[in-house]
């Protein structure tokens, strides 16, 4: 209990200086870091209107999660439900940084010798292992890596002899229902529990793991969608059209993982886990062993069939849960060292996680609250409150929550007849014909993402007319660009823009403005 008391309070602490640093970078104002928090808001908003999507009667599954936009219906419409985002992260962190102390605790690290290395991993863990960071971000992520951690440590009271099989198995429900990724633990998990006799749990783990998500999947098709999510769905189908096979699309995402600093991270751990399974004997005889083993498949499903980055929220999970592993295995595979060593080894073990997400994290992450509130927010108002009508955007975010007119997604995560194009079938102005369709006057797009080679080269209508930009003034933030291009979509929807913007133009945050094209003014 010590343990996990001081690992919450040092998670609530470290999470109150961040937002109290975004907040001194904001002015006083709340706001995320990344804009797609807001995509989640709207899903929650369609729920419970009775819909799935981001848009009225228009059914679509924009988020990856399948649990995560329900959580979020609630006070829909009103200002309360931009808040259960920061809710439900600061429950996920504080759930994460009570189980990690649960861990060191159930490990021995409150013994004799290792007590006081025990308290410096409890305050220390928190922020090493992304739990701080990932509850800032807003996203489903800080649910999943508590999940994770419930999984872990379920395993490690069962390879004890004292199993707590409630905590594991509601681990083995949340954890897939929060990320797809989540289903690679819960298998190898479900694997532990068959060998070592538990059979009828690890049955149970394995429906708790898989039916919810398969009958997830059966709910998208009921829909109309694909069985997997836009954001899934979308990649699959860029290997496709690049004619890349399974072999293929295995090494690539372990090589572009390995690229990054986690993904070499993650790599890591996995070798010195492994590491300890080969050199130790006490270890190899143990059934500490089969943890050993299952954290080692776990890091390297991760590196061959998820992805790192994006403010350090997909690897957040993994490293906790290899983290927390690796402490947990140093008493058995240390043993007969002594304790102080043993603490020695788990600090320098904790230290390249303190090294290299840190610093990053203080520098650049109250910016990107800051970010988000000079583009996406100003581009949310200048839709809803000042134009009024429908608008096409390339990066589906704050433009579509609390929004009652159509938002077209030309991503495609709230499109599939976007998306679709896109990437299948990109013919000049593709995007035109859709803005038509769906009666949109204005588009919103990153003045990088369009021109010769640009990620929507042929997307934009012949008749489109570039009515200005909105820059950043400053060039941070966990932005697609700094620079939005704003766009009639036909000529005689200009002076309906130029109107618009002159209104809004007064208002926009002090952190960016409003450049006008030659002649638009």
């Amino acid at each position: 209990m010590a343990f996990s008391a001081v690992a919450f309070l040092a998670a609530m602490l470290c999470f109150g200086v961040l937002e109290g640093m975004a907040l001194r970078m904001t002015g006083g104002i709340f706001e995320y870091p990344l804009d797609d928090a807001y995509i989640h808001l709207s899903m929650g908003e369609q729920i419970w209107a009775g819909g799935y999507g981001v848009n009225a009667g228009e059914y679509a599954s924009a988020s990856s999660s399948a649990l995560y936009p329900v959580l979020l219906f609630t006070w829909a419409g009103t200002g309360v439900q931009r808040y259960l985002p920061l809710f439900w992260n600061v429950i996920g962190m504080g759930l994460s940084a009570w189980l990690w102390g649960a861990i060191l605790a159930a490990s021995g690290w409150g013994g004799r010798g290792r007590r006081a290395f025990g308290f410096v991993l409890a305050a220390v863990g928190p922020v090493a292992m992304l739990m701080v960071s990932a509850a800032y971000v807003g996203m489903e992520h800080t649910l999943h890596g508590a999940a994770s951690l419930a999984i872990l440590y379920g395993l490690i009271r069962h390879l004890q002899g004292r199993p707590t099989h409630g905590i594991l198995l509601a681990g083995a429900f949340f954890a897939p229902m929060l990320r797809f990724e989540g289903l690679a633990l819960v298998i190898l998990a479900a694997g532990v529990l068959f060998i070592t006799g538990a059979r009828r749990q690890a049955a149970l783990a394995l429906v708790l793991g898989i039916l919810p998500v398969l009958a997830f999947m059966g709910f998208l098709t009921s829909l109309g969608l694909e069985p997997l999510p836009s954001s899934i769905t979308a990649k699959l189908l860029i290997h496709e059209e690049l004619g890349v096979g399974l072999i293929d699309r295995l090494a690539g995402a372990l090589m572009v993982n390995l690229r990054q600093t986690s993904g070499r991270m993650i790599a890591g751990y996995c070798v010195v886990i492994w590491g300890l399974l080969i050199m130790s004997r006490r270890l190899r005889t143990d059934r500490f062993s089969l943890l050993a083993l299952i954290l080692f498949l776990a890091g390297l499903a991760h590196l061959l069939l998820a992805q790192v980055g994006w403010l350090n929220r997909y690897e957040h999970y993994i490293i906790a849960t290899l983290f927390a592993g690796f402490v947990a295995l140093l008493p058995v595979a240390l043993g007969r060292l002594r304790p102080a060593l043993q603490g020695g080894v788990a600090l320098l073990a904790l230290a390249p996680l303190l090294y290299f997400y840190v610093p990053g994290v203080v520098k650049e992450f109250p910016f990107d609250a800051r970010a988000i509130l000079a583009q996406q927010r100003q581009m949310a108002r200048f839709a809803q409150v000042y134009l009024k009508a429908n608008v096409a955007v390339n990066d589906l975010g704050a433009v579509s929550w609390g929004n009652p007119y159509y938002v077209l997604d030309l991503f495609g995560l709230a499109s599939a007849e976007a998306r679709n194009k896109r990437i299948n079938d990109p013919t000049p102005g593709w995007a035109d014909d859709l803005a038509a369709q769906h009666h949109v006057p204005a588009a919103m797009i990153y003045m990088s993402w369009v021109g010769k080679g640009a990620f929507l080269e042929e997307a934009i209508g012949a008749d489109w007319v570039l009515m200005g930009e909105l820059v950043l003034k400053e060039r941070r933030g966990f932005l697609g660009d700094d620079k939005v291009a704003f766009y009639a979509t036909d000529p005689k929807f200009v002076p309906m823009m130029r109107r618009a913007i002159k209104a809004w133009i007064p208002t926009i945050y002090p952190a960016s403005y409003f450049s006008w094209a030659e002649g638009m003014e």
